[in-house]
Order: C-alpha cells, then sequence, then structure tokens
C-alpha cells in the first residue's frame, strides 16, 4: 500500500482554511507565472486581495485560467501535503461583493474586527482603497491532494 493518498475533502477544506500562503500558477504573455499570495478560503472558493493594476490583473484578464497550490512539508520530506485547485478566476470590483472577501482575510491575517471599523482607522483613505482594491476569487474546476507521512499514521482511522 503506498504510503502517498489523497485528502479527504474534510482535510482540503481544513487544509485550506489554515494555510497561510498559496501560489497562484498563471499565464501571462504566453509564459508560465507563479505568485506567493495570501489567501481566504470561504464558502469553497479561494479569495484574494489585489491591486487593480499590475502584471497579475493584466494576465488575469487576458486569460483567466487558473491553477493554485498549496503545500506544506518537513524539511526531512517525512512528511507533506499539497492541494492543487484548477478552475477561473473571477476579478471583483464592486466594494459590496468584495467586503465578504476582505472580512475573511482580515479575520485570517490581523486581529479580527469588523471590515467597517478596520478600512475607518486614521490614517486610512477608506475611499481610495476600495476603488484600488480588488478580489480575486477562483472557483475550483477540479481540486486534486496529496499527504505523505513517512512514520507513523497520518490519521487515526488508518
Amino acid at each position: 500500500m503506498s504510503p502517498h493518498k489523497e485528502m479527504t475533502p474534510a482535510e482540503i477544506d481544513q487544509f485550506l482554511t489554515c494555510a497561510r500562503t498559496g501560489r497562484l500558477g498563471i499565464i501571462y504573455k504566453g509564459d508560465p507565472y507563479i505568485i506567493p499570495v495570501g489567501f481566504a478560503y470561504t464558502d469553497g472558493k479561494i479569495a484574494i486581495h489585489a491591486c487593480s493594476a499590475g502584471q497579475k490583473m493584466n494576465a488575469l484578464q487576458s486569460n483567466p485560467k487558473i491553477c493554485f497550490e498549496v503545500d506544506e512539508s518537513l524539511s526531512d520530506g517525512s512528511m507533506y501535503k499539497s492541494v492543487l485547485i484548477y478552475g477561473k478566476a473571477e476579478i471583483l470590483k464592486d466594494n459590496a461583493e468584495k467586503i465578504p472577501y476582505l472580512q475573511a482575510l482580515i479575520n485570517k491575517y490581523r486581529v479580527p474586527e469588523a471590515f467597517a471599523d478596520y478600512i475607518n482607522k486614521p490614517p486610512r483613505n477608506p475611499q481610495q482603497e476600495m476603488k484600488d482594491v480588488r478580489i480575486v476569487l477562483i472557483t475550483p474546476e477540479k481540486i486534486t491532494s496529496r499527504q505523505f507521512i513517512k512514520f507513523g499514521k497520518w490519521r487515526d482511522d488508518e
């Protein structure tokens, strides 16, 4: 029996909820381009904070097909987990659409507080920030996963 296993849907959800960094794979000017990003996993979707302009936005506007990867491993190779998500990216520009995902990112990477309180702290400029920020929302079309542990059991039910 191979020590490499697929993760269960519950394990994938837990892993994506807790992981700190993902890698967004896109095509830019015909070439592969990978960007490490912070993200929130909510309602089965990946939400990434982005600026309104730049290489990532240009690439996604010309080709919304993506591959998103999250992994974790020990340096000695005795354990790893990885999830690959294939799908399409949607760029959210509407403030009402962006706010729930911005709240999820605040909850994950900052001290959780209401979005309105967070965005209105001086010296912030809420109107300009909301104009400039985008949410890249990834809806998975296919998810694959792998996990490996060299010693012992990964789960108690094995």
